[in-house]
């Protein structure tokens, strides 16, 4: 991406040097066309100025909070594999299904992408470390030891993680650790120069943000939940919620201002659903549930609450559901019953054993 906007960034200055000289012929012989191609040139310089400003994520939160069993870069795709229901390694694949290829042994989940590296947590030894590897599988290199079983995230030069508890963030070398706080954190998403986080507090889910460095601390509100997802200047969430009277749980897609305000109820989730399935796009949320026909199936749902699909059965009881633009990947049972990595189109088209 850099080198592209930096090769951007080349072609417009080498524009106005070509065309400084016939800006006051194109005046004289068409003010119109000039201040059009004037406003044209600022458009484009302020497109330079926010691409070379945008947070670099290493994967989506909504990803991690799936395990992060697999990421996208360019035209291919790093996951998890498994064989007869056992991790089998780090595989990739290109994004039209062809040229898979297996790069590593590692049990690694959280996977994030950087630069030419991949950084993951480990889990093959029962260490539990923070690796970086080439994205072609070699030079290996732990960057952080011993740390939670827990969500990690790569965005821009820093690493984002769970040790003792704690929430810490690193630089990518592992180096420039510190303890950004001590709460028990149930859920995050870094976003630009904030992190928005979830814990509970009485029994209920509060969403709060900090800075990137840990402070201003402040509470968004104090009766969330802990799947959500940060979109501009609103963040949308699961309220999740047990009725004592029928001993059942109930679902709500609700939004609310970064700021805490406006808080409304978008749509009743009916059925029960799996909170920990829950995946966000920009437009969408992706989740699994008990379908009519009594099987568990991966649903799609626009964040307005309207157009609730069913995308696919599954064999399976529960999925951890990762999703790269058109591409749904989840696991679920093969033929012989054993657990199997899948990807499907989320229109329910080209499902794809891997």
């Amino acid at each position: 991406m850099k080198e592209k906007v930096m090769n951007f960034k080349n072609k417009v200055i080498d524009f106005f040097k070509n065309t400084k000289n016939k800006v006051p012929v194109l005046i004289r012989e068409n003010k119109k066309t000039t201040i059009i191609l004037m406003l044209v040139l600022v458009v484009v310089i302020l497109g330079i100025i926010l691409l070379c400003n945008k947070t670099k994520l290493g994967n989506t939160s909504g990803n991690l909070n799936n395990s992060g069993f697999s990421v996208k870069n360019k035209n291919w795709v790093y996951y998890l594999g498994l064989k007869n229901s056992n991790t089998d390694g780090i595989y990739k694949i290109k994004e039209n299904g062809k040229k898979e290829e297996k790069i590593s042994d590692d049990y690694g989940i959280y996977l994030n992408k950087s630069g030419n590296y991949l950084y993951y947590l480990d889990r093959t030894t029962g260490n539990y470390d923070i690796v970086k590897m080439k994205q072609n599988g070699k030079d290996k290199e732990v960057i952080i030891s011993d740390v939670d079983v827990a969500k990690i995230t790569v965005v821009d030069n820093w690493i984002y993680y769970f040790k003792d508890a704690k929430f810490y963030k690193a630089k990518t070398n592992g180096e420039s650790k510190q303890i950004l706080s001590k709460r028990t954190i149930d859920n995050y998403e870094v976003v630009e120069k904030w992190i928005y986080y979830s814990y509970i507090n009485n029994g209920k889910y509060v969403i709060a943000k900090m800075n990137t460095n840990g402070e201003k601390d402040t509470k968004i509100d104090d009766d969330t939940g802990r799947r959500f997802y940060v979109n501009d200047n609103d963040i949308y969430y699961i309220s999740e919620k047990y009725n004592t009277d029928n001993f059942e749980y109930t679902y709500e897609l609700y939004k609310i201002k970064t700021n805490g305000k406006n808080k409304e109820k978008i749509t009743d989730i009916n059925g029960n659903i799996d909170i920990n399935s829950v995946n966000f796009s920009d437009n969408k949320m992706y989740y699994t549930k008990v379908n009519e026909d009594n099987k568990t199936a991966i649903y799609s749902m626009k964040l307005n609450g309207k157009d609730e699909k069913i995308i696919t059965e599954l064999k399976g009881y529960t999925t951890f559901i990762n999703v790269h633009e058109s591409w749904i990947y989840y696991t679920d049972k093969n033929d012989n019953e054993d657990s199997q990595m899948f990807r499907i189109k989320e229109n329910g088209k080209g499902r794809q054993a891997l």
